[in-house]
């Protein structure tokens, strides 16, 4: 489950402080993961569960320090109920909340909060980061950046252990058969149906651009790698560049388990190249209602 650092234009928490939150985030994944397993179990050995509701009372809101909040949104969980899930379901519940928490945390802090899209909900690719790519790997979602006084957005940043991936993606549908060429378009066919997508190399082209202008990879002993991504379609490599990386339908499954089987943790020189990015991205937020209601009256309550 990658850090989801930052999201288009939203506020993030790890904004803040990336060396504290990407260590604070993994340790409540597993505190929480325990507890999760440990009462799935518990009301697998047992019909009565009353005792169990006691117990709660606790825990309605996890990961919450006394006296007020931290900056850790909270989930209600209820009551407690026998759970008749499978482990399979419940770790693809657990999956799933966690990707929700990911969202809170990449577009609100305790006193401000941003707007993300409904859309980005439902989308496949942000889900099959934060679900399935382990937690030693940092993620910059479609960030909005500043370069001198423009304002452009990028596709996505994968920050690995020793890695920068800077992945273009192309929305296509399956089957269909990409046919790159130099020109401003280029040509996508499926079952006889033809239609034209723009030619995504002056978008690798911005990512290098921007990469190559606040870090030094060399300096720091990053592997940096541009990527066009089409998971469902077949895309024909002729006139693409040679420093660019396709991961099409012949190789993503391929691509995934390299993500996957990579050992190393979190490094320092990872955290510090996503903080000279994090640096670089525009920001939109307002204030919390309950902040703006607070300062008002001179009295700072907790929120949520």
């Amino acid at each position: 489950m990658a850090h989801l650092i930052k999201l288009e234009d939203c506020i993030s928490r790890y904004e803040q402080d990336v060396f504290r939150y990407t260590g604070q985030y993994t340790r409540l994944k597993r505190d929480r993961w325990h507890r999760v397993k440990t009462n799935w179990e518990n009301a697998q050995e047992t019909v009565d569960l009353q005792h169990g509701a006691e117990d709660q009372s606790d825990e309605k809101k996890w990961w919450k320090l006394k006296g007020r909040e931290t900056e850790i949104n909270v989930i209600d969980e209820g009551s407690v109920k026998r759970d008749d899930r499978t482990f399979s379901k419940l770790k693809e519940d657990f999956r799933e909340e966690l990707f929700q928490f990911q969202l809170k945390w990449a577009s609100s802090t305790i006193r401000e909060t941003s707007r993300i899209s409904r859309s980005l909900n439902r989308d496949k690719f942000l889900r099959f980061l934060l679900k399935e790519v382990p937690d030693n790997y940092l993620v910059l979602y479609k960030p909005v950046i500043k370069v001198r006084k423009a304002q452009t957005q990028l596709d996505v940043i994968l920050l690995g252990p020793d890695s920068i991936q800077a992945i273009v993606m192309l929305e296509t549908s399956m089957g269909e058969v990409v046919h790159a060429s130099q020109n401003r378009f280029w040509k996508c066919e499926k079952e006889g149906d033809e239609r034209k997508m723009v030619n995504p190399i002056s978008a690798v082209q911005r990512m290098n651009y921007f990469i190559e202008s606040v870090i030094d990879t060399e300096a720091t002993e990053m592997n940096l790698t541009y990527v066009i991504l089409a998971q469902n379609a077949f895309v024909n490599r002729t006139n693409i560049p040679s420093y660019v990386q396709v991961i099409d339908q012949t190789n993503f499954d391929n691509w995934k388990n390299k993500l996957k089987k990579q050992p190393s943790p979190l490094k320092f020189k990872q955290l510090k190249a996503a903080k000279v990015i994090l640096e670089q991205c525009v920001t939109t937020a307002f204030s919390r209602p309950e902040w703006e209601s607070d300062e008002n009256q001179g009295d700072l309550k907790n929120s949520e």
